[in-house]
């Protein structure tokens, strides 16, 4: 991957003037899947200096930056007082404490990787995300259809009120992608998201109680095949950890 030029704005306004003025630019996150192709970029568009690093909380939401890294979110105190192990389940996994030191929500968020475990662990907390252009946006809207390429997400807002939550996941090594991710948040009704289909996580709203588990995943989640597992392997996996999931929310 080459860049003819490379910019570090001083603010949001700065950097969306680059963004828009240049035909074929790029925002950088944290770097760390930047592809090695022959692919060229007209700029590359550093957020380091945007203030967009920070995680703080309101009454009523937790603020993550754009530019937080994986690291932070998977230690930060105010995340642990309000999901308690949540999150490092879904972050701790990932690549290596070096990784995950430069990675950040932004990049993760944005790239809408079918293997993101933060794109799924994110889908069940009702969240919204802010752009410097298009303002909020539901992070399900996002993930499922919203084309924003041509902004910047600037911070995500996550509600302190959430339900019972449980994270589980499938992988055949400890730093190797996931086969299977599901998460559960359950409140007055069941929020469910399972990723790595090898597609990005997908999200389903349901009663309380299921009464077919399997049933359940068949009728509304589709599963595909890759060199970690079968189709078919990844649909009985999932029947599993959800199981799990739903006994540990009780």
């Amino acid at each position: 991957m080459k860049f003819k030029n490379y910019a570090k704005p001083q603010n949001l306004a700065e950097a969306y003037q680059i963004l828009q003025n240049e035909k074929n630019a790029v925002i950088l996150g944290g770097n760390t899947y930047l592809r090695l192709n022959k692919k060229t970029f007209s700029t590359a568009i550093d957020l380091e200096n945007l203030g967009l690093n920070f995680i703080k909380e309101n009454d009523e939401n937790i603020e993550i930056g754009a530019y937080t890294t994986l690291h932070e979110i998977e230690t930060n105190a105010i995340i642990k007082k309000y999901f308690g192990d949540f999150f490092t389940k879904s972050l701790k996994h990932i690549v290596g404490i070096q990784f995950r030191n430069i990675a950040t929500i932004g990049g993760s968020i944005c790239g809408k990787y079918g293997f993101s475990e933060l794109i799924t662990a994110l889908s069940v907390l009702n969240c919204t995300l802010v752009f410097h252009q298009n303002g909020v946006i539901a992070f399900k809207d996002f993930i499922e259809n919203s084309q924003t390429k041509n902004d910047i997400l600037v911070k995500i807002i996550i509600p302190k009120k959430c339900g019972r939550l449980s994270y589980k996941m499938l992988r055949n090594a400890d730093s190797d992608f996931p086969i299977l991710t599901v998460a559960v948040n359950k409140n007055s009704q069941l929020n469910i998201a399972i990723g790595s289909c090898p597609t990005v996580a997908k999200l389903i709203s349901a009663k309380n109680e299921l009464e077919n588990i399997s049933e359940f995943i068949s009728q509304n989640f589709t599963f595909g095949n890759d060199l970690r597992a079968t189709a078919s392997y990844r649909e009985n996996i999932a029947s599993v950890l959800l199981k799990r999931a739903l006994e540990e929310t009780l």
